[in-house]
């Protein structure tokens, strides 16, 4: 850990880096000399003491602002002045340096060391030193660092769609294709959206939502100021009234809005803690032609597709989902190169080595660059190779990407390994599987970039570190006698289908069609008018089937309130039927 004060080294894997002087409150870097505010260097102070660690929001607020009470929202803009001023000085403006973890803090993405000087810079005419490593690992990249994805770039940005779920396995490169959507649309000649990235990692709670959509909006303070939009016009005390303000500021400046949505598992347990959130949301998002929502998570969100108790699910009119799959032989070949930089800067590999490393890795950019990057530090694409093969790091992702399948897919998945390749004919003849449930499992594994298909029609899976991994949790099973690790084959697989509700979601239903509240409403009522009838039929003398007849139309009324109650629902725009309630538009 380094020391509280003097100077810091912060060495950064893609390159640039910063010598803090505290005592002179400036941060030097590669694109020049920024002097910071006391509080925000102080924040810069205690993130790089706890450098790769996530260091809370309170902690923070804490160390800071001791003995003075403050609030969320000035941490938060503190933290955006720091990434702002070290985004001017880093050469390299779009490095992720600072990681928001809504949830639960901040986090320096950098190795911090203390010096006794300020490094020194390299002398123009004498030996110089490798170039630094061009790949980035673990982090989202974007414009000249992004590589590949135009078509599907291209169909987010101009396809007819308004809303769309990209989803991927973990470390596909999900979030760098966010931030490289945000790049384009707010660079293009033919501007047609303003790209507003929302991180949902973390949120648990409504208002937390709501704060990272203040973050967001932090975040995007300069480009709103470049427009003519000020945070403060559209901030406000509840979510969807500053989503609809922002909506509005952007249509009078004939722009619509691009809802980049990052992390949107986080909205299963958000449904839990409050269902109706999640009908606002889809409302605000599928409500107007003028906002384009672009939904990134894993599989974990098809949680949202089998909503029983809800008959609109969040994820109707996301569906069917954009698949992010393995990069094209020319994308990966041109990020192995590193195309985008510099001849002088871009490393050299042999062709055999380039298409060795494609075939292990399978085109999965995240695998890639490592190999990549152990290949450059190593010299042997063998040792790098190995070094991949044994990382914890990849094994816990493989881990993670693995049980979130079906049972349907782990076993297929598992047929395959043990056959080295599988026509479908033979997994249908294992697994007795239904012709359309084996095609559309296969389709799904294949564009998840589990399994592909060969020149033979067998199925593969699909990189060597994965074939490894699958095999390593088998023999690990065998060798403590344990069965491997495959869900039962009751599981249910993806897309989920629409079963029978069962009693308790049948009841949640009435509940949230307010079927209970409308009819003890209607007795209520219907008991206060059969006293007053009783009173004013006395006085009036009126003949006694007159009280029947009414206590016959009021007992008729109570079924007709109740389908009224379960058809329409009473909302802002008007009594509407209650399963449109949150169809878009």
């Amino acid at each position: 850990m380094p020391a509280a004060g003097g100077r810091l080294l912060i060495v950064t894997e893609a390159t640039p880096r910063f010598t803090v002087d505290k005592q002179e409150g400036t941060v030097a870097g590669p694109g020049g000399t920024v002097r910071l505010e006391p509080k925000v260097m102080d924040v810069l102070g205690l993130l790089s003491r706890h450098a790769g660690r996530v260091v809370p929001r309170n902690e923070l607020m804490d160390a800071v602002w001791p003995d003075v009470i403050v609030t969320e929202h000035t941490l938060s803009r503190c933290v955006y002045q720091l990434r702002h001023q070290l985004g001017k000085i880093a050469g390299q403006p779009d490095q992720a340096l600072i990681e928001t973890l809504p949830k639960r803090g901040y986090r320096l993405l950098a190795d911090v060391e203390s010096v006794a000087a300020p490094a020194p810079s390299p002398a123009p005419g004498g030996t110089t030193a490798l170039p630094p490593i061009p790949y980035v690992i673990g982090q989202w990249v974007r414009a000249e660092r992004f590589y590949g994805r135009a078509t599907q770039i291209a169909e987010i940005l101009y396809g007819p769609q308004n809303c769309i779920w990209l989803l991927g396995t973990r470390r596909v490169g999900k979030t760098s294709l966010l931030k490289q959507l945000e790049y384009v649309a707010d660079t293009a000649h033919d501007r047609r959206y303003f790209p507003l990235f929302w991180d949902f990692q973390g949120t648990a709670t409504p208002s937390e939502l709501h704060l990272n959509f203040n973050d967001a909006m932090l975040d995007a303070e300069d480009r709103l100021e470049r427009i003519g939009i000020a945070v403060s016009e559209v901030e406000a005390d509840d979510l969807f009234v500053s989503l609809e303000r922002l909506r509005r500021r952007l249509r009078r400046k004939e722009l619509g809005l691009l809802l980049l949505c990052d992390e949107v598992e986080e909205l299963i347990e958000l449904h839990r803690e409050d269902p109706s959130l999640l009908r606002k949301l889809r409302r605000s998002m599928q409500s107007r032609d003028d906002i384009r929502t672009v939904l990134a998570s894993t599989i974990r969100l098809w949680a949202l597709a089998d909503q029983k108790h809800d008959t609109s699910p969040f994820l109707h009119g996301f569906t069917p989902p954009l698949y992010i799959e393995r990069l094209s032989d020319d994308e990966t070949r041109s990020l192995v190169a590193q195309s985008h930089l510099a001849p002088d800067q871009r490393p050299v590999y042999e062709d055999e080595d380039v298409e060795a490393i494609l075939d292990h890795c399978d085109n999965h950019p995240y695998l890639v660059q490592l190999v990549c990057k152990r290949y450059l530090e190593s010299g042997s694409l063998e040792d790098a190779v190995e070094h991949v093969a044994t990382d914890r790091m990849v094994s816990y992702f493989f881990s993670v990407d693995f049980d979130m399948l079906s049972g349907t897919e782990q076993r297929v998945i598992q047929l395959i390994a043990d056959h080295a390749a599988c026509t479908s004919a033979v997994i249908n003849d294992e697994l007795a599987l239904d012709t359309d449930e084996l095609a559309g499992t296969l389709r799904r594994l294949e564009n998840l970039g589990f399994i592909r298909g060969n020149d033979a029609v067998e199925f593969v899976l699909a990189n060597s570190f994965f074939r490894r991994w699958l095999q390593s949790e088998k023999d690990g099973a065998v060798a403590i006698g344990a069965p491997v690790r495959i869900a039962p084959s009751t599981a249910v697989d993806r897309p989920p289908v629409e079963k029978k509700r069962s009693l308790r979601h049948f009841v949640a239903e009435l509940k949230r069609r307010k079927v209970f509240r409308v009819g003890i409403a209607y007795v209520v009522v219907a008991w206060l008018l059969l006293q007053l009838g009783e009173i004013l039929f006395d006085f009036l003398e009126v003949p006694t089937w007159a009280g029947k007849l009414l206590i016959v139309f009021l007992s008729l009324g109570l079924p007709a309130a109740i389908i009224l109650a379960w058809t329409f629902e009473l909302t802002p725009e008007g009594v509407t039927r209650d399963d449109n309630v949150d169809s878009s538009t």
